[in-house]
């Protein structure tokens, strides 16, 4: 049994397995990106505080194929391997496990990330090139993980773990999240590619490259329906303003970072920790123009017009609907009247507002969707950017999905941007694109729309991502 054998370990490979840019933006991928992996970086940077010689092989970044990256990995002649593994992502890194299993049969493979944390039992099952998977937060599971297996100790005695037992599989107890974000080194993003040309945000979110990706929080309070909570449940953890802003530091000075998103899930939920930040940011002139994440009900006069000194070019909300009905059934606890609210004072403040809108949950209706494609019109958002419901495991939705309508479960096509695996009772796969193509006209069809766009072309990949799209626009108009 694997939860039995010792071994040394010493030298440790973390993969990011290969993935396209067109598998995960398609017909969008002029305008996609490149998101750091941001968790491997801090598994990575604890495991070398003890002792570890740890290597990240970031193969989508790379554009390497799953041939290219097993050859890589045995380079570094591991003892462990850990795979992230999400959603879209999983049958790629397990391709990446199968090749490395039939050329390194006593590497200890190791699977981790959202997917496999909601379907620990079913991943082992479904992929049996994986041995292990590491449930929830990565960083001190997989630091136990390979200190008992150093120790010869059972691995049923390392919390936070799924792993195989007598031709099944087995779960450890759960581990406690970590508290204080504070007491993580930081990632180590010198283990990655160039930072500055490997990695940036989807265009539409930036104004400037390069650009980068930060996490100052995890977790969010909230119960929308659709969203994968299984890593970090409901309960929100935080990185202090002093520890950011010092990580910020070091993007720009070592890094050459020149424009940042905060991907927290709502940079803005936390009024004190909020204001603290901005102010530490302009005190060390960290005048870094930046995008942030929020709800509709937690942006304010005194929140915005902060983010406004601070050097905020643009705040990306969660709507997902236009239809309250839609908006009750996923739990989102907004109301339409806030969204118009929320967008208008927005724009006040001379912020540009992009929207996230899901079309196709159950119940969606062409009178429902309607209603989505009047209220981008009549707020007149800066940007949009609208995905197709796809039932991720880890949510609420997905765990009854089967009965409300038509759900193809293939994790290889659940991009949501131009892939239906989820058609609603009454509905079309043909009518859920018409209406993403409504959608993406009632924003960006229009003199004013083009204008904006053009003069937000500051860089050589914005021009083409917009050359890229003038005929779909000119094509909607």
């Amino acid at each position: 049994m694997i939860s039995q054998v010792r071994r040394d370990i010493r030298r440790v490979v973390l993969v990011n397995p290969p993935m396209r840019i067109e598998q995960v933006y398609g017909i969008f991928s002029p305008w996609g990106g490149a998101s750091p992996p941001t968790g491997m970086c801090y598994i990575a940077a604890v495991l070398r505080e003890q002792g570890f010689d740890v290597s990240i092989l970031d193969a989508e970044a790379l554009g390497l194929d799953c041939g290219e990256t097993v050859s890589r990995i045995l380079a570094k002649d591991p003892q462990i391997v850990g795979l992230a593994c999400k959603t879209l992502w999983v049958e790629n890194a397990h391709r990446v496990a199968r090749e490395l299993k039939a050329r390194a049969p006593d590497v200890m493979v190791v699977a981790g990330g959202n997917h496999v944390t909601a379907l620990p039992e079913r991943s082992l099952q479904a992929f049996p090139a994986f041995d292990l998977v590491v449930v929830g937060e990565g960083e001190k599971t997989f630091l136990e993980l390979a200190t008992a297996l150093n120790d010869g100790r059972d691995l049923k005695s390392v919390p936070g773990l799924a792993l195989r037992e007598n031709g099944g599989a087995a779960r450890t107890p759960p581990r406690e999240r970590i508290r204080n974000l504070d007491e993580l080194p930081f990632p180590a993003f010198d283990l990655l590619p160039d930072l500055a040309t490997h990695y940036r945000p989807a265009l539409t979110s930036v104004e400037k490259l390069p650009a980068f990706s930060v996490v100052a929080s995890r977790g969010c309070p909230c119960h929308c329906t659709f969203c994968d909570r299984g890593v970090f449940g409901n309960r929100v953890t935080t990185h202090s303003p002093e520890y950011t802003v010092a990580l910020l530091r070091t993007l720009v000075d070592t890094y050459g970072i020149r424009y940042l998103l905060f991907d927290d899930d709502n940079l803005l939920l936390n009024r004190k920790r909020l204001f603290r930040l901005l102010d530490l940011m302009k005190d060390q002139e960290l005048r870094l123009p930046f995008t942030c994440q929020s709800r509709v009900d937690t942006v304010d006069e005194e929140r915005l017009r902060c983010l406004k000194e601070a050097g905020c070019r643009m705040v990306l909300f969660g709507i997902e609907s236009g239809s309250q009905r839609i908006l009750d059934a996923m739990k989102k606890g907004i109301t339409v009247d806030q969204i118009r609210k929320a967008i208008a004072l927005t724009h006040e403040f001379r912020i540009r507002a992009q929207g996230f809108f899901i079309l196709g949950y159950p119940g969606e209706t062409e009178e429902t969707m309607q209603e989505t494609v009047q209220m981008i019109r009549d707020c007149r958002f800066d940007d949009v950017g609208v995905f197709l419901f796809s039932p991720l495991p880890g949510s609420e939705a997905y765990r009854d999905i089967v009965a409300q309508g038509t759900f193809a479960e293939d994790w290889s096509r659940m991009n949501s941007l131009d892939e239906v695996v989820f058609v609603p009772e009454g509905l079309t796969a043909e009518k859920l694109r018409e209406y993403s193509d409504r959608c993406y006209r009632a924003c960006y069809a229009g003199a004013r729309q083009a204008l904006s766009l053009f003069k937000r072309c500051t860089s050589l990949a914005h021009l083409r991502a917009l050359a890229s799209s003038v005929p779909q626009l000119l094509k909607g108009g």
